[in-house]
């Protein structure tokens, strides 16, 4: 009998199979260790998968969300399980891995529900499931949340046990429990003693130096007036049950900014108060979703001011608004105009300033007790004036005014493998806002 077994060939087709099997593990392996980015997320097809859309979100096809009929049936709940006292059309279609989610008012006391179910039981005629904290990936699959926070006439109400402002996301409160928020936060409102930070303002004068000029002991001083409107934008966007990007703006509404200069002599001098007042933002409850917004910020007046011989100047009047968007990327916006003449009653010399509004502040993003992300800024909304003093060929001041915005920023949201991370040292813009010639 011939034997036709070739080793060649053999050792040929064993060959072609190792190299491509080896080809096709460099290509899966590069492809694992790529960044993730919100561009490289795949579109989710909801249609396929059966899932639920509610607002601006799409929900696992498991997840229930408690209209007001059950929520009224609950008996009793706790961190491990939910009770309720009859049936409704709802319960007869909760089952093991059911994520429920609600909000249940009481009193004054507010709890938000969002547990998924392990077993179910009746007991004593009770409809009794038994609960485990959700997952993110378990209960939002994609779509985003978004929205303005303004602490102005805001009163936090008593959250599952905590202080917290309540906002309600579209889809997941009815309207009649939405009005009974709202009637606890004014009565609230009208209790509480807490200084209202919705409008933040300040006069102060600053003692900027004394020295000695001559046998003259010679001041310089800077009053400063003005006040802004604190508020955060916030963008929050989820894919595939993971956050995929988180976009946060600082905004500084209705500034108002009045400097009134007294140099005397040399000077050259920088005073920063940012920490004058430390604005209370309560945490932000986003309806039930589970989300929490934490924001801080702290505020004060600052003011540089280089000069040489002497000036007394009403710098300006001004009035405008900025913002800061700390996100991937970053922006800065400003926004200033004059309301009144420059007053200038002596002048011999040079004078420049920054005067204006420095802020600090950052804003921590959770899922229940899970930390999903971290921003924040450091920064300045201010005005920059100049005054020069021109002796040839005519006696002349030359005022010049612009806006500036400056900051530092720093970003990170996501996690493992959806993580992005960022510093931004320092972003500037300038615009001009005046420019005129005087005449003495």
């Amino acid at each position: 009998m011939k034997n036709n077994f070739n080793p060649y060939q053999a050792y040929r087709k064993l060959y072609h199979f190792v190299f491509f099997s080896l080809l096709s593990l460099m290509i899966l392996t590069s492809c694992s260790q790529d960044e993730v980015t919100e561009d490289t997320v795949p579109v989710p097809t909801a249609s396929a998968e059966g899932l639920k859309t509610m607002g601006n979100l799409t929900l696992k096809k498991n997840v229930l969300i408690l209209n007001d009929e059950s929520v009224a049936a609950i008996s009793g709940m706790d961190n491990q399980s939910i009770a309720f006292s009859r049936a409704t059309l709802q319960t007869d279609s909760i089952e093991v891995g059911t994520v429920l989610v609600g909000t249940k008012v009481n009193g004054d006391e507010v709890t938000n529900i969002l547990s998924k179910v392990t077993s179910v039981s009746k007991v004593n005629n009770q409809f009794v499931y038994q609960t485990a904290t959700a997952k993110l990936e378990e209960f939002i699959y994609s779509g985003t949340i978004s929205g303005v926070y303004d602490p102005s006439g805001k009163a936090p109400v008593m959250i599952n046990g905590k202080l917290a402002n309540y906002v309600p996301i579209e889809g997941f409160v009815s309207q009649e429990l939405t009005n009974k928020i709202h009637t606890i936060e004014a009565k609230n409102l009208s209790n509480q003693k807490l200084i209202s930070f919705g409008n933040f303002t300040f006069d102060q004068t600053i003692p900027l130096i004394n020295q000695q000029v001559g046998p003259v002991q010679a001041g310089a001083n800077i009053n400063l007036k003005g006040g802004f409107t604190p508020k955060i934008d916030y963008s929050i966007s989820f894919s595939w049950g993971f956050l995929t990007n988180f976009k946060v703006n600082f905004i500084m509404d209705d500034i108002t900014l009045q400097a009134l200069a007294n140099v005397q002599g040399g000077l050259g001098y920088t005073v920063s108060t940012t920490d004058f007042v430390n604005i209370p933002f309560i945490p932000v409850v986003l309806g039930p979703t589970g989300l929490i917004i934490s924001p801080t910020i702290s505020a004060g007046p600052y003011a540089g001011v280089a000069a040489t011989g002497k000036a007394q100047v009403k710098f300006f009047e001004a009035k405008g608004k900025a913002n800061v968007l700390v996100a991937k990327n970053p922006e800065l916006n400003i926004e200033f105009q004059k309301t009144i003449e420059f007053n200038v009653t002596q002048l011999e010399g040079n004078l420049s300033a920054e005067i204006g509004i420095e802020m600090k502040g950052g804003v921590g993003l959770q899922f229940l007790t899970v930390s999903l992300a971290n921003s924040g800024v450091r920064g300045r909304a201010s005005i920059v004036p100049s005054i020069g003093l021109q002796l040839i060929p005519d006696r002349k001041g030359v005022l010049n005014l612009k806006g500036r915005l400056q900051a530092d920023l720093f970003y990170a949201f996501g996690v493992t493998p959806f993580k992005y991370e960022g510093t931004f040292p320092l972003l500037q813009k300038e615009i001009p806002i005046y420019n005129k010639d005087i005449y003495f």
